[in-house]
């Protein structure tokens, strides 16, 4: 596999982690971003090189800069490798505000310290 292969291939991986991190579908993400759904699909797959304008509407449909879209994630686990129970509690505390989520942070690490 070539590097532009093996870019394109990240590059896919990483706007799908994305789309999946905002809870939406292929289908869904396309109608967000303006594209068609197997622009979409091709692009996650690292088939498709996307040009400068297609990487904006993706970058403006997941509310990321242009430049987030290259950066490396540091998770070790991709989203569905993740037990269901701590996918659904990302999903509770995705939907929180900041104030909330503080809250809910100091309440997780005073119940550890009881363990």
């Amino acid at each position: 596999m070539n590097e532009t292969t093996q870019a394109l291939k990240a590059l896919g991986k990483r706007i799908a982690y994305l789309r999946k991190q905002k809870g939406m579908n292929q289908e869904d993400f396309a109608d967000v971003s303006g594209k068609m759904i197997n622009t979409i699909s091709n692009i996650e797959r690292g088939l498709s090189d996307p040009k400068v304008t297609t990487l904006m509407s993706i970058s403006e449909a997941l509310n990321i800069s242009i430049e987030e879209l290259f950066s490396e994630t540091k998770q070790t686990q991709a989203p569905e490798e993740l037990p269901s129970n701590i996918l659904a509690i990302l999903q509770i505390l995705k939907k929180q505000d900041d104030k909330t989520l503080k809250v809910i942070q100091k309440q997780i690490e005073a119940l550890l310290e009881l363990v």
